[in-house]
């Protein structure tokens, strides 16, 4: 057992890192956690969601997330985060700090404590735990020689659309994952919680995520994606209006009834935000008293299916490795998360390559090369 309550440092406030912040409480730690954004943080639209899971490894009463269940069960991202971040406000061992950003470690070495600076100053804790997404600013400690995640290729359309607005409604889909193919383009769209948690039909939204290997000019021109880095991501008042009337013709042309009126609505109501898929292969996950989960660690196209899972594997071996141990014991436990997750985040990237190369190798040159 501890001598005394060790104290970690999260940084990042989205799915992964309130996760982790739960998980390690369990076990024991304070922990503080630190989110660049207020409030909400931005996010995804809808995701896959193992309640099971996540109530193992966070202790949340998960039954309080609502779900459409189908082939699957999907989950609003913005539903899904609030109600973890009730349960950090809850638990009397966590604190969440918002609107707070993280620029860098103020100071770690393998036998001490280690500590982070902040635009709301210095936060010392026994370990860091890096959970700030793609963008990973943790990353560069831990791999400061491959801090960036590489861009695939393509890129995401992505939203939601309550069912309300969509004309002529949906009859009755939106149960389970659909999937269509294009030229030079695949649409996944599913049905989520509405904002108000309800699950019956006429009282959700449609989830849409519309992969596009045509933008690659775009994405650089408005600086997405700068060499073969990601760098940001385009809001709606980012995207030029040629653009959207190309990708309202192209929903009319090509995706089925009642996507296609689904998807054109939100095209003129602005409720679209674009993408740039990113991949990040690690080599490393550990470095002294600093660890990255989730997207930090390992970054995969969407198409996976699987980001989520294993964010949350990684932090399920993370409070397993760091449970009833000595601050002295924290660089050993923290090397044993490493050897248990590296090899399986390694395999998890490489199949997203893998199916990145052959959707841009099915397509012609000129889908590639621009819109």
């Amino acid at each position: 057992m501890t001598s005394h309550q060790l104290h970690a440092i999260v940084v990042g406030g989205s799915l992964s890192g309130l996760c982790a912040t739960l998980a390690l409480a369990r076990r024991g730690w304070s922990v503080t956690t630190i989110e660049r954004a207020i409030g909400e943080p931005p996010g995804g639209a809808g995701l896959g969601l193992d309640r099971q899971m996540l109530s193992r490894i966070t202790g949340v009463d998960t039954s309080m997330i609502p779900v459409v269940s189908g082939n699957r069960d999907s989950a609003a991202w913005s539903l899904t985060r609030e109600c973890l971040a009730d349960a950090v406000r809850r638990t009397a061992s966590a604190q969440l700090i918002e609107s707070t950003t993280v620029t860098g470690l103020a100071g770690c070495t393998g036998t001490s404590r280690v500590a982070v600076e902040s635009t709301a100053g210095v936060f010392g804790g026994d370990v860091v735990v890096g959970a700030d997404g793609v963008h990973s600013v943790m990353r560069g400690f831990v791999d400061p020689q491959r801090p960036l995640a590489r861009y695939a290729g393509y890129m995401l359309w992505r939203g939601l659309v309550a069912e309300t607005d969509i004309p002529g409604g949906i009859g009755n889909r939106g149960q389970n994952v659909e999937m269509y193919a294009a030229p030079g383009a695949k649409l996944v769209i599913y049905g989520v919680p509405g904002s108000d948690g309800r699950t019956d039909p006429g009282h959700r939204r449609i989830s849409y995520a519309w992969y596009d290997a045509g933008r690659t000019e775009l994405l650089h021109e408005t600086g997405c994606v700068e060499g073969d880095a990601v760098l940001g991501t385009l809001s709606a008042v980012q995207i030029p209006k040629d653009v959207i009337v190309q990708l309202d013709v192209f929903a009319q042309e090509h995706w089925p009834s009642p996507w296609t009126d689904c998807i054109r609505w939100a095209l003129r109501q602005g409720h679209v935000f674009g993408t740039p898929v990113a991949e990040y292969w690690p080599r490393r996950l550990v470095r002294e008293r600093v660890a990255l989960v989730g997207d930090a660690a390992h970054v995969a196209s969407p198409m996976t299916g699987a980001g989520f899972h294993n964010a949350l594997s990684d932090v399920g071996a993370l409070a397993a490795t760091l449970g009833d141990i000595l601050a002295s014991g924290v660089p050993r436990g923290l090397q044993s998360y490493e050897q248990l997750r590296l090899h399986r985040a390694q395999e998890f990237v490489a199949s997203s390559m893998s199916w990145s190369q052959g959707y841009l190798s099915s397509l012609p040159p000129s889908r590639i090369q621009g819109p």
